[in-house]
């Protein structure tokens, strides 16, 4: 298959700049001959096709920062990001960023991506979802592009997240002193901030001298039918928890399904608790106990660093954002 060239490899092959390469290509007049001519025949040689969409990018004063978000086939939940999303954009135009929003669903997407095709006009990227050995990261490493991810990975460095260790304390906690001790938790897939609530619920458990044994973690819960097949399987063989801990608001519809559907009221005969607080939640019937992310502090915070990284400064840190304890009828 014959090779894509980028931006970066043709200043790479003709050895000048980025800027001066990227001159080339709009017809900017402020170019030497001798150089214009030199980077001509490199694109000649190279067969290369500058990317339109990156071309008008490059017109923008402000700059730009893409969204990357990696999502599994059958993922069905994304209210929480919508809602997150609107407040980045709030936060990106009071300090001049445009923002770029790209899915992808494996690593053989990456090679029609923002991050390929359009590297030289991306000043940042905010990658979601990382997976293990995330080729994302070193997509972004080589062409120069500096990433924050959400929610905290050791592949990254900076990263913005929710506080998710002290969230599950006191949403346990809060469990724990109504005397609901029998906890079952659905979590997405096996990713960072899903494997860090699962260890955070199990060290409150121990901390509390409770038994491990009173406590299930299930992992997959990214569907709804799949909830709620899991849980009408608890319903039908008696085993059901007293409480279902549903990390995602969203995905707490189809627990209150199964339940209404299996002839069960809550909370008298199950709680449930989430974590997110869409607005939705308090409308669900009875209203959701949840852990509130604070979206709005999310997205400013995520735009501090992002602000930092550009000007290349030394303090640039992780910052995590507490979220709260809404406490409505769902828990008993």
């Amino acid at each position: 298959m014959e090779r894509k060239y980028t931006i970066r490899d043709i200043a790479d092959l003709s050895g000048f700049s980025f800027k001066t390469v990227s001159r080339v290509i709009n017809n900017e007049p402020s170019v030497k001959p001798e150089t214009r001519d030199k980077i001509l025949k490199v694109i000649s040689q190279t067969n290369f096709k500058p990317n339109l969409f990156a071309k008008n990018l490059s017109t923008k004063t402000m700059k730009n920062v893409l969204v990357s978000i990696r999502k599994t086939y059958g993922q069905n939940t994304t209210q929480w990001f919508d809602i997150l999303m609107s407040y980045m954009n709030q936060s990106a135009r009071s300090r001049h960023y445009s923002l770029i929003q790209e899915i992808i669903y494996d690593d053989g997407d990456l090679i029609n991506s923002m991050l390929e095709q359009s590297s030289g006009f991306i000043d940042a990227a905010i990658l979601f979802y990382l997976q293990e050995n995330d080729k994302r990261i070193e997509l972004a490493q080589n062409n120069r592009i500096p990433v924050v991810s959400f929610e905290s990975n050791k592949q990254v460095p900076v990263s913005i997240s929710n506080n998710n260790k002290k969230g599950i304390l006191e949403a346990t906690q809060f469990l724990f002193g109504r005397g609901l001790t029998r906890i079952c938790l659905l979590l997405g897939g096996r990713i960072g901030v899903n494997l860090e609530r699962a260890e955070a619920i199990r060290d409150v458990y121990l901390r509390s001298g409770i038994s491990l044994d009173q406590l299930e973690i299930v992992h997959d819960m990214n569907n709804l039918e799949r909830i709620k097949q899991f849980v009408d399987g608890k319903i039908a063989s008696g085993d059901v928890p007293q409480v279902f801990f549903v990390s995602g608001d969203e995905k707490a519809i189809a627990v209150y399904h199964s339940v209404y559907a299996n002839g069960l009221s809550i909370p008298n005969d199950v709680s449930i608790i989430g974590f997110d607080n869409i607005p939705i939640s308090k409308y669900y019937y009875p209203p959701l106990t949840t852990m509130a992310q604070d979206f709005e502090a999310l997205a400013n915070e995520m735009f501090e660093v992002i602000d930092k990284l550009l000007l290349q400064a030394e303090d640039v840190c992780s910052i995590e954002v507490d979220p709260q304890l809404i406490i409505r009828e769902s828990v008993k």
